[in-house]
C-alpha cells in the first residue's frame, strides 16, 4: 500500500496538505517499507485547482499524511480514494511507518480492511 507524508523535509510531517512543498512516498507492507521518492509540487498552483492537482499527483497513494487538512481538501481526497490521517506537527514518519505496519498486521480500521480489500481485489484481476 503506498502511503504519502506531507513534509518540508524528509524525516518529520510537518506540513499542511495545501502547503506542502513535497511528499515522501513509501510501498507499506506488513513486512516490508521501501521508500519509493519524494512527489515535489510546483511553487504556484492556481488556487482553485490546488487539491485537484495534489489529488492527482498522489493518485496512487491510498493514504496521505499532513499536520492539518480543511474538510473540502479531504472529502475531495476520499472521493478520489485517498484517506487524509492528521498527526500532530514534527512527527517522526519512520515512527507512522511503524505505527501503519503494526496496523496492517493486527486489526485495520473498517476504512483500511475496505482498502486492503480492494487492492486484494484489484491484484487478482490482474494476476499478481
Amino acid at each position: 500500500m503506498r502511503i504519502a507524508f506531507a513534509t518540508l523535509g524528509q524525516d518529520r510531517i510537518d506540513a499542511h496538505f495545501g502547503e506542502a512543498p513535497a511528499f515522501a512516498t513509501y510501498d507499506v507492507t506488513p513486512d516490508n517499507v521501501r521508500f519509493i521518492g519524494m512527489i515535489y509540487l510546483p511553487e504556484q498552483f492556481a488556487e482553485d485547482d490546488k487539491v485537484e492537482s495534489r489529488a492527482e499527483m498522489l493518485r496512487e497513494c491510498a493514504v496521505v499524511y499532513c499536520t492539518q487538512i480543511g474538510g473540502p481538501a479531504a472529502a475531495r481526497l476520499i472521493q478520489q480514494n485517498i484517506h487524509p490521517l492528521k498527526v500532530s506537527e514534527g512527527t517522526s514518519i519512520e515512527g507512522e511507518l511503524q505505527r501503519f505496519q503494526t496496523m496492517l498486521k493486527g486489526n485495520p480500521p473498517p476504512w483500511l480492511r475496505k482498502r486492503l480489500a480492494e487492492e486484494r481485489e484489484s491484484n487478482d484481476k490482474q494476476g499478481g
